[in-house]
Order: C-alpha cells, then sequence, then structure tokens
C-alpha cells in the first residue's frame, strides 16, 4: 500500500499545466455551440432568411412567377386540382384558389417582404433607442427628464390602434410627396409606426445600463484620467452595451415580422398584387373549409420562421449571460 501510495503521488516537478485563456466572445460561442436547439435555430433562421431574400432567384429556377396565373390548374369552381391543393412538381406548395397563382412562389416573396419590413424597422429601433438611452442615460439632466415623460406619452398610446386608425392618411401623405408609392409607400408608413412606437422599449433598456456603468469604476477611471465624453461612450459604454443590443435584434426580428402579417391581414399593410404571408393567410380563411392546405402551408411557414428566431434569441441570450452556467 504504501508503494502505491509513492507512485500515485510522484509528480515530477518538470510537469507544467496549462491554463486555456479565452475571450468573452469564445465563451459566448462556446456557450451557444453547446446548445443545440440554438444551433439548429440559427441554421433555420439563415435558411429562412437566405430563401426570402433569393427569391427571386429561386422562383425563377424552379419556373414560377408570383404574379402569374397557370392555366389547367383550376377546376370549374375556380378550386385547385388534385390532392392538398394543387401540389405537384411544377407548383411544390400547390395553387392559390380563385387565381391560380403558384403558393410557393408567393410564400417565397411574402417571407422577403415580411423579412425587409422586420430588418428596417428593427435597425430604426436601435439606432434611436441606442442613442437616446446612452445620452439619457450618461449625461441625466433635463434631457433625460424630457425623454422620460415624453416616452412614458408614447407608452400610454394603444400602437396597433393608432397604426390601424393613422396607416392610411399617412400613406396618401406619403405619396402626395412623391417620396414613394403604391407597396412601397404602405411599407414606409408601416416601418414608421413600427420604430415610432417600439424604441422606447429599447431606450429604457439603454438607459438603464448606462446609468449604471455611469458609476463604474472602469468610466470613473477614464472621466479621472481626462477623457472626453465622446471617447468614454464609444470606448467604455459601447462595447458594453452591444450584447444587449444583439439579445434586443434577435429577440425583435420575430415580433416585428408577426407585425408586419398581422397588418397587412388587417388591410394597412402591403396589398395585393404584392405578397406577404397576412395578405395569404387573410385570403385563405375563406377557403378554409374547401381547401386546408391553402391556409395550412403559409400558415405553417410562417410559424416555422417566427419559432426559429425566437429560439436562436433565446439561445443567444443564454450564451451572452454570465450567469447562464449557474
Amino acid at each position: 500500500m504504501a508503494d502505491a501510495t509513492v507512485v500515485e503521488n510522484d509528480v515530477t516537478n518538470d510537469q507544467v499545466f496549462e491554463v486555456a485563456q479565452r475571450t468573452p466572445k469564445q465563451i459566448a460561442w462556446g456557450r451557444f455551440t453547446r446548445n443545440k436547439v440554438g444551433v439548429y435555430a440559427g441554421i433555420a433562421s439563415i435558411f429562412f432568411v437566405t430563401v426570402g431574400f433569393f427569391a427571386p432567384i429561386l422562383t425563377r429556377l424552379v419556373g414560377v412567377n408570383a404574379k402569374d396565373t397557370y392555366d389547367g390548374v383550376l377546376d370549374q369552381f375556380a378550386m385547385p386540382i388534385g390532392k392538398w391543393g394543387g401540389i405537384s412538381l411544377a407548383h411544390p406548395l400547390g395553387i392559390e384558389p380563385g387565381t391560380g397563382r403558384d403558393l410557393f412562389a408567393l410564400s417565397l416573396y411574402g417571407a422577403r417582404t415580411s423579412f425587409i419590413v422586420a430588418i428596417i424597422a428593427t435597425a430604426g429601433t436601435i439606432s434611436i433607442g441606442m442613442l437616446v438611452g446612452i445620452a439619457t442615460g450618461y449625461f441625466k439632466g433635463r434631457v433625460d427628464s424630457i425623454v422620460g415623460r415624453f416616452s412614458d406619452f408614447l407608452l400610454s398610446f394603444p400602437g396597433t390602434f393608432m397604426i390601424i386608425a393613422l396607416a392610411i392618411p399617412m400613406v396618401g401623405r406619403v405619396e402626395a410627396t412623391g417620396l414613394a408609392h403604391g407597396n412601397a409607400a404602405r411599407v414606409v408608413v408601416l416601418v414608421l409606426f413600427l420604430v415610432f412606437f417600439g424604441w422606447t422599449g429599447f431606450y429604457r433598456l439603454i438607459r438603464s445600463q448606462a446609468m449604471s456603468m455611469r458609476e463604474r469604476d472602469f468610466v470613473m477611471a477614464a472621466q479621472a484620467m481626462g477623457a472626453s465624453s465622446w471617447r468614454i461612450i464609444v470606448k467604455e459604454l459601447l462595447p458594453n452595451l452591444w450584447p444587449t443590443a444583439i439579445v434586443f435584434v434577435s429577440l425583435s426580428l420575430p415580433g416585428y415580422i408577426a407585425a408586419e402579417a398581422t397588418f397587412s391581414f388587417l388591410g394597412v399593410g402591403v396589398q395585393a398584387p404584392d405578397a406577404t404571408f397576412g395578405l395569404i393567410l387573410s385570403d385563405a380563411v375563406s377557403y378554409w373549409k374547401n381547401d386546408p392546405a391553402y391556409l395550412l402551408i403559409p400558415c405553417g411557414i410562417l410559424i416555422a420562421i417566427v419559432l426559429a428566431l425566437n429560439l436562436l434569441g433565446d439561445a443567444i441570450r443564454d450564451a451572452l449571460d454570465p450567469k447562464a452556467n449557474r
């Protein structure tokens, strides 16, 4: 027993134990890759975004177009010929009842429209919320009080009803200026409304974090060394606020995609002949008894997109949270 103990504890002085040093980005990436659901959701999100933005190329490869109607695909009752809404090799997702348009092309262009609206609205929300949140949280004072009361005023408004009530008049104003016409004007108005009513939540989050960091040692040390406010904001605050912005982006995209579909469904978003999920679902409600595939397929695609982005957002949030492993 004594010999075994000596052999077991015999460690030479030449042995060196190396401790791997990792940056916060590497640690966060390691947490994310260990989350299998998040990885699969990220792959699915990239797939949906890629397919949406390359919709013109993909529809051309399949040989269909979102605005074309096809002969011989509808019966005498203007319903798709064949099972599951006329699904075939020529029309992978079936045919739209009444018009004879290809549902595969409509879904791709609908995803493209939803992603464009969601990305622009998210970028606008992030930009305004970050700028105003840092300014009010770091400098405080009267500006912070004025912006705070204005954000309270905006939060008291029922944003959804305001958009429904004001969208059509605002579209007319935008068209009168010559900035955009038709559905382009509708997209501009919808994005402006989404940003106008959406920046306050992110602004409050950034403001609270900026106020907290303002009293931290690294900021006070920079102030003691004579650093300007601009340098402190750019070099000290922004690098510590970007993780919050990244999480907000990943969680805002699915919300704005669902919002775009909802407002198009209600008639204040993108309208025909352009395609969007809201228009497809609004039309599919009339045919759900005779052609349930026309409702279930676009609805399933929209649910899959929103679910993938939500799961990706949850995974990113957990990866960037230093307390996630506890």
